[in-house]
C-alpha cells in the first residue's frame, strides 16, 4: 500500500469502525473519501482521527456528509450525479474532483447496528441496512468500482448451535438486524453474478475499541460496562453469565478489511468470512477481565459486585468464528485476542 497510492470510499466513516478505517489508511498515504451521516458516528471521531495522522495526511481526505438512504447522496459520494429517471444508469459525465473513475475500492460500513435497536423499530433499521445498502451497491456499479468490501454480523448464524460457525452453515436469524445483514449478503452475491461487482463480506463477531460509543441505550457491552465501573454503578449482566461470544479488537477488523480489498485472486471475492479472533469468552469472565484491566490502570478503583438480570430478546446463546477461510483465502491472522485488545484500548476507555 506505501507503494502504490488508491483512492477508498469509506461509507460511515465517522463511526466506530470506519474511522479506524481511514486512520490506517491515511497512515498508509492512501486517498480516502468518507461519507457520513452523523446519525450514529459522531465528528469528534474524524477530528480524533486528523490529530492522529497529522495535516499533511489529512489534506488526503474529502468529506462528504450524506446518508445512504438517498440515492443522490450514494452518487455524490462518487462525484457524480444521480441519473434522470428513464435514462440507462451509466457513469455521470459530471464529475466533481473526486471523480467517479478515482475511486478504486469502497469499504461499506454503514449500518444502523444494534439488536435491541432493530426490534424496537425494524423499519429504520431496513431502511438503511437493506435500502441502503442497495444503494450504494448500485452507485457503486455505475461508477464503475470493481470492489465493494461491506460489513456483515455474527447475527446471521441465528439460531444455529453449531460451534465454531462456519460461513458455509447459518441457522435462523432471531431478529430484524441479522436478517438485514443477510440480505445484504444476498443482494451481494447477485449484484456479483449479475454485474461483475467484486464483492466480499466480512461477519464482524462483537468489534470493540477504542472510539466505541459507551452512550445510550444500545451502546456495546465492553464500554457500557466500563463506563458502569467509573461512575461506581453495578455491572449488569444479561442472562446467566453463561452467554458467550468471540470478542474481536477493532486493528483485527481493520487487517481484515484491508486483505479483502487488496486480494488479487479470483476465487477470494464473492465470498464472506468470519472477522473474529476463534476463541469465546463468557460475560462472566469478560466481567473479571475487565475489571482486572482497569485495576491496572488505578488499583484505587472501588469495584460494586456484578448482578444478573432477564436475557435479552433476539440475543444468540453462544458464538464462536472459525477463521480458518479467511486464514486460507485472505492471509487473515488476528493481532489482539481480547486480553491485549481491552489492555491496548483500556487507557481510551477509562479517559
Amino acid at each position: 500500500m506505501l507503494r502504490q497510492q488508491r483512492t477508498w470510499l469509506v461509507t460511515g466513516c465517522a463511526g466506530f469502525i470506519g474511522s479506524h478505517l481511514i486512520e490506517t489508511l491515511l497512515k498508509l498515504n492512501q486517498k480516502v473519501i468518507g461519507l457520513d451521516n452523523f446519525a450514529t458516528g459522531h465528528r469528534k471521531n474524524l477530528n480524533l482521527v486528523r490529530k492522529a495522522v497529522g495535516e499533511k495526511a489529512w489534506k488526503q481526505f474529502h468529506f462528504v456528509r450524506g446518508d445512504i438512504r438517498k440515492m443522490n447522496d450514494c452518487y455524490k459520494a462518487f462525484g457524480q450525479e444521480m441519473p434522470k429517471l428513464g435514462r440507462s444508469l451509466k457513469v455521470n459525465a459530471k464529475r466533481s474532483r473526486h471523480t467517479a473513475h478515482s475511486v478504486d475500492i469502497v469499504l461499506h460500513q454503514a449500518a444502523l447496528g444494534s439488536v435491541p435497536r432493530s426490534i424496537n423499530n425494524p423499519l429504520s433499521t431496513h431502511e438503511v441496512n437493506v435500502t441502503g445498502f442497495v444503494n450504494m451497491l448500485i452507485a457503486t456499479r455505475d461508477a464503475g468500482v470493481r470492489r465493494f468490501v461491506y460489513a456483515s454480523s455474527s447475527s446471521v448464524y441465528g439460531d444455529s448451535k453449531e460451534l465454531p460457525k462456519h460461513e458455509e452453515r447459518i441457522g435462523n436469524q432471531l431478529s430484524p438486524y441479522a436478517v438485514s445483514k443477510y440480505a445484504n449478503e444476498l443482494y451481494a452475491k447477485v449484484f456479483g453474478r449479475c454485474y461483475g461487482l467484486e464483492t466480499i463480506g466480512l461477519r464482524y463477531f462483537n468489534v470493540f475499541g477504542p472510539r466505541q460509543d459507551p452512550n445510550g441505550p444500545y451502546a456495546a457491552v465492553i464500554p457500557r460496562w466500563i463506563a458502569a465501573i467509573k461512575k461506581g454503578d453495578r455491572v449488569r449482566i444479561n442472562g446467566d453469565g453463561k452467554t458467550s461470544r468471540d470478542f474481536c479488537y477493532v486493528d483485527n477488523v481493520v487487517q481484515a478489511n484491508l486483505l479483502a480489498a487488496l486480494g488479487k485472486k479470483r476465487e477470494e471475492t464473492c465470498q464472506i468470512y468470519n472477522v473474529a479472533c476463534g476463541n469465546k469468552t463468557t460475560l462472566s469472565t469478560l466481567n473479571r477481565v475487565i475489571c482486572i484491566a482497569i485495576k491496572k490502570i488505578n488499583p484505587q478503583v472501588k469495584i460494586k459486585n456484578s448482578f444478573y438480570q432477564q436475557f435479552r430478546r433476539g440475543d444468540v446463546r453462544h458464538s464462536l468464528a472459525s477463521i480458518e477461510k479467511a486464514r486460507v483465502l485472505l492471509g487473515y491472522e488476528p493481532t489482539h485476542p481480547i486480553k491485549a485488545g481491552l489492555e491496548e484500548a483500556m487507557d481510551w476507555y477509562v479517559k
